[in-house]
Protein backbone atom coordinates (compact mmCIF):
# COMPACT_ATOMS: atom_id res chain seq x y z
CA UNK A 1 0.00 0.00 0.00
CA UNK A 2 1.30 3.78 -0.66
CA UNK A 3 0.00 6.59 0.47
CA UNK A 4 0.10 10.31 -0.52
CA UNK A 5 -1.72 13.38 1.16
CA UNK A 6 -1.60 17.52 0.09
CA UNK A 7 -3.03 20.50 1.12
CA UNK A 8 -3.56 23.12 -1.13
CA UNK A 9 -4.43 26.97 -0.17
CA UNK A 10 -7.57 27.99 -2.11
CA UNK A 11 -6.75 31.34 -2.28
CA UNK A 12 -4.02 30.42 -4.18
CA UNK A 13 -5.52 28.26 -6.63
CA UNK A 14 -8.54 31.53 -7.30
CA UNK A 15 -5.40 33.70 -7.90
CA UNK A 16 -3.65 31.41 -10.20
CA UNK A 17 -7.25 31.28 -12.07
CA UNK A 18 -7.22 34.46 -12.23
CA UNK A 19 -4.30 35.46 -13.75
CA UNK A 20 -3.70 32.55 -15.74
CA UNK A 21 -6.76 31.83 -16.58
CA UNK A 22 -7.24 28.76 -19.25
CA UNK A 23 -3.16 28.39 -20.17
CA UNK A 24 -2.66 27.10 -16.13
CA UNK A 25 -5.99 25.12 -16.45
CA UNK A 26 -5.19 23.38 -19.61
CA UNK A 27 -1.55 22.96 -18.25
CA UNK A 28 -2.39 21.03 -14.77
CA UNK A 29 -6.15 19.76 -15.40
CA UNK A 30 -7.63 17.17 -17.96
CA UNK A 31 -10.36 19.00 -20.59
CA UNK A 32 -12.76 16.53 -18.39
CA UNK A 33 -11.66 17.90 -15.02
CA UNK A 34 -11.72 21.30 -16.14
CA UNK A 35 -15.06 20.87 -17.90
CA UNK A 36 -16.86 19.31 -14.35
CA UNK A 37 -15.15 21.94 -12.04
CA UNK A 38 -16.67 24.94 -13.84
CA UNK A 39 -20.10 23.28 -14.06
CA UNK A 40 -20.09 22.18 -10.38
CA UNK A 41 -20.09 25.33 -8.70
CA UNK A 42 -17.79 26.41 -6.52
CA UNK A 43 -14.90 26.13 -9.18
CA UNK A 44 -11.98 26.91 -6.86
CA UNK A 45 -12.45 24.58 -4.19
CA UNK A 46 -13.13 21.41 -7.02
CA UNK A 47 -10.10 22.81 -8.88
CA UNK A 48 -7.92 23.29 -5.53
CA UNK A 49 -8.88 19.41 -4.58
CA UNK A 50 -7.84 18.00 -7.82
CA UNK A 51 -4.72 20.21 -7.80
CA UNK A 52 -4.16 17.89 -4.06
CA UNK A 53 -4.98 15.18 -5.72
CA UNK A 54 -2.67 15.28 -8.23
CA UNK A 55 -0.03 16.35 -5.70
CA UNK A 56 -0.55 13.49 -3.42
CA UNK A 57 -0.79 11.16 -6.08
CA UNK A 58 2.87 11.98 -7.15
CA UNK A 59 3.73 11.08 -3.34
CA UNK A 60 1.79 7.96 -3.25
CA UNK A 61 3.99 6.87 -5.96
CA UNK A 62 7.06 8.74 -4.69
CA UNK A 63 8.52 10.08 -7.56
CA UNK A 64 6.99 13.73 -7.02
CA UNK A 65 7.60 15.63 -10.51
CA UNK A 66 10.76 14.42 -10.93
CA UNK A 67 9.77 11.20 -13.27
CA UNK A 68 8.70 13.50 -15.90
CA UNK A 69 5.09 12.74 -14.70
CA UNK A 70 2.64 16.02 -16.44
CA UNK A 71 -0.22 17.19 -14.64
CA UNK A 72 -2.88 16.01 -17.07
CA UNK A 73 -1.10 12.20 -16.45
CA UNK A 74 -3.09 12.17 -13.12
CA UNK A 75 -6.83 12.90 -13.29
CA UNK A 76 -9.74 12.76 -11.32
CA UNK A 77 -12.54 11.23 -12.35
CA UNK A 78 -15.87 10.54 -10.58
CA UNK A 79 -17.89 7.27 -10.68
CA UNK A 80 -21.42 7.40 -11.06
CA UNK A 81 -22.12 7.69 -7.75
CA UNK A 82 -20.41 10.61 -7.04
CA UNK A 83 -17.19 8.85 -5.69
CA UNK A 84 -13.76 10.43 -6.62
CA UNK A 85 -11.25 7.97 -8.38
CA UNK A 86 -8.15 8.28 -10.50
CA UNK A 87 -7.36 7.59 -14.03
CA UNK A 88 -3.60 7.69 -14.78
CA UNK A 89 -2.02 8.31 -18.70
CA UNK A 90 1.09 8.16 -20.16
CA UNK A 91 4.43 7.97 -17.90
CA UNK A 92 2.00 8.21 -14.52
CA UNK A 93 0.24 5.26 -15.52
CA UNK A 94 3.71 3.31 -16.51
CA UNK A 95 4.80 4.33 -13.41
CA UNK A 96 1.81 2.93 -11.06
CA UNK A 97 1.99 -0.28 -13.21
CA UNK A 98 5.59 -0.60 -12.59
CA UNK A 99 4.96 -0.63 -9.01
CA UNK A 100 1.45 -3.29 -9.46
CA UNK A 101 -0.72 -0.98 -8.34
CA UNK A 102 -4.20 -2.26 -9.04
CA UNK A 103 -6.30 -0.07 -7.59
CA UNK A 104 -7.11 3.39 -5.80
CA UNK A 105 -8.35 5.03 -2.78
CA UNK A 106 -9.02 8.90 -2.87
CA UNK A 107 -11.08 11.19 -0.30
CA UNK A 108 -11.67 15.27 -1.28
CA UNK A 109 -12.78 17.72 1.02
CA UNK A 110 -11.84 21.37 1.86
CA UNK A 111 -12.98 24.67 3.64
CA UNK A 112 -13.25 28.16 2.61
CA UNK A 113 -9.54 28.35 2.07
CA UNK A 114 -8.30 25.13 2.62
CA UNK A 115 -8.51 21.70 0.07
CA UNK A 116 -6.67 18.26 0.95
CA UNK A 117 -6.87 14.90 -0.39
CA UNK A 118 -5.84 11.74 0.71
CA UNK A 119 -4.85 9.22 -1.99
CA UNK A 120 -4.05 5.70 -1.15
CA UNK A 121 -2.80 3.16 -4.01
CA UNK A 122 -3.53 -0.87 -3.51
CA UNK A 123 -0.80 -3.71 -4.98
Amino acid sequence: MFHGIDITSIPRIRDMLARHGDQFINKCFTPAEADYCKKAGRTNEHFAARFAAKEATLKALGTGWSAGIAWTDVEVINLPTGQPTLKLHNKAALFAQSLGIKSWAISLSHTEDLAIASVIATA
